[in-house]
């Protein structure tokens, strides 16, 4: 059967299907043995974090605590969509703050994107393909840093993957479409849960409809019920968690073109990161580019001339974390990396040469990137993540705990993380830090208390000390700092 064929995993040998169960099972065996201690300073984390404990307490789901900077609208916005907090309020409920049950269940949902994944693939791919594209994705180095960090990207992943998937089964043959209104109201529900977990998920209902069109050249019975069922699920949510003013479109007035060119440099280059080898970064680049050239081919030519919902919703996706202020690096193209990986192993099975030469081409690239996963595992630390969970940020939290009241508001790094721990007040420092922003911040926010970094103090302790500040506590990482004359 050529690698272009319609296949299905049912289609595989028994042998086969043992193997994919065996990936599985060794995939979440293998990121759970090389689980670290911990959490990185990330503040996102703890604003989700925030949010299922106000939903495991039935407390008011947005006051976590965190106050939003218009002049620091990237640190995050107000609010976070709801549904990655309601995965992790139950697991809060019984666990409380225990990083390890939360890693766990997120592991659970990656392996489950590790297979909906190859089963969709399994259409355009070998059944060896398949398993190699199985392997390579579930022992990712990029994918084991991804699992140190608590975000919703995990649950986006699976219900982008999802969408895919149940559009590919129901509407993958342009002959034979369903036009079922079960399938349609299923691919609403899940465009809704992605939107519902990360916002990004926008771009869905617009890639559905263009695809609709470019297939069946009118706009479908499907694509209107799909769309009206993802608008109405969206309007149930929305009843239930009556968020507004997020705060992401203060972020529009920060497009120029500097950000423009920074985040098509910095999510363009993510994707050389699947050939990380801890040693030699031109080699890295190198192969990088040479590959990913091949995946933009394998996606031409898969996409010619009928392109489907994941080469445009790809597209799509990568056109948003371009324009949009601050949504640059590896962890904005986490979704795109598996169909990424399959566009380049479908370029290696078409290679216009003999069978022979297309498994040797194959062969080659699973091998190669094997031995970059070996090089990157082997250079990486496997100790307690810097970051909140050090005993310097402890020592901190437990001051600020013990001098800081309730009602007092605090200026941090990371606003969202000490208002996690400590249940105070806190609102992060402008971006553009200067004299006249940081007055700003402090008069707005009505900011009582100054919390800087050992390694923030040349930029701002001639600033603070000219605001009447004065340091009150310190330790070898972080100084608290209240104005002169207040208790």
């Amino acid at each position: 059967m050529k690698a272009t064929d319609c296949q299905s995993v049912h289609g595989w040998t028994s042998l086969q299907k043992y193997l994919f169960a065996a990936l599985l099972v060794g995939t979440f065996l293998f990121q759970l043995a090389l689980l670290r201690a911990g959490h990185d300073w990330g503040g996102d984390f703890a604003q989700y974090l925030s949010h299922a404990r106000n939903l495991a307490t039935l407390e008011s789901y947005a006051d976590t605590g965190y106050v939003y900077n218009p002049d620091a609208a990237v640190i995050g916005p107000r609010a976070y969509p709801p549904l990655f907090p309601l995965f992790l309020a139950p697991i809060y409920a019984v666990f409380g703050v225990n990083y390890t049950a939360f890693r766990v269940a997120i592991l659970v949902l990656f392996v489950a994107t590790v297979a909906i994944s190859t089963i969709l693939f399994a259409r355009r791919l070998s059944p060896w393909a398949s398993l190699c594209f199985a392997g390579l994705l579930g022992t990712c180095p990029i994918f084991w840093d991804f699992h140190l960090s608590i975000l919703s990207e995990h649950l986006f992943m699976l219900w982008w993957m999802l969408t895919f998937y149940v559009y590919q089964r129901y509407r993958g043959d342009p002959e034979k479409p369903s036009e079922h209104f079960g399938p349609a109201i299923v691919t609403g529900l899940l465009i809704y849960l992605a939107i519902g977990t990360r916002t990004v998920g926008i771009v869905l209902p617009p890639a559905l409809l263009l695809t609709e069109v470019i297939l069946y050249r009118r706009l479908t019975r499907y694509v209107v019920v799909s769309i009206t069922a993802a608008i109405v699920f969206y309007a149930f949510q929305k009843f239930a968690f009556p968020i507004g003013g997020s705060g992401y479109l203060d972020q529009l007035s920060e497009i120029n073109v500097r950000t423009l060119a920074s985040n098509l440099f910095a999510d363009s280059v993510s994707f050389l990161y699947f050939w990380k080898n801890g040693y030699a970064k031109w080699l890295t680049a190198a192969t990088g580019f040479f590959l990913g050239l091949i995946a933009i081919t394998g996606f031409c030519k898969e996409s010619w001339p009928r392109p489907q919902l994941l080469a445009i919703a790809s597209v799509f996706y990568f056109v948003l974390i371009v324009v949009w202020p601050g949504a640059n690096g590896i962890r904005m193209t986490w979704p795109l990396l598996p169909g990424f990986l399959f566009w380049l192993l479908y370029a290696l099975e078409n290679v216009p040469a003999s069978e022979s030469w297309r498994k040797v081409c194959l062969t080659g690239f699973v091998v190669f990137t094997l031995a970059c996963y070996v090089g990157e595992y082997s250079a990486s630390e496997y100790g307690l993540l810097d970051g909140p969970e050090t005993p310097a940020a402890q020592e901190l939290f437990a001051e600020v705990n013990e001098r800081v009241d309730p009602e007092e508001m605090c200026l941090f790094f990371k606003p969202r993380v000490l208002a996690f721990y400590t249940r105070r007040n806190s609102i992060g420092y402008p971006i553009d830090l200067n004299p006249q922003s940081l007055d700003r911040t402090l008069e707005t926010a009505q900011v009582d208390v100054v919390i800087t970094r050992s390694d923030q103090l040349p930029e701002l302790e001639s600033l603070l000390k000219q605001d009447g500040f004065q340091i009150d506590w310190s330790n070898a990482e972080f100084q608290l700092w209240r104005k002169k004359g207040t208790p």
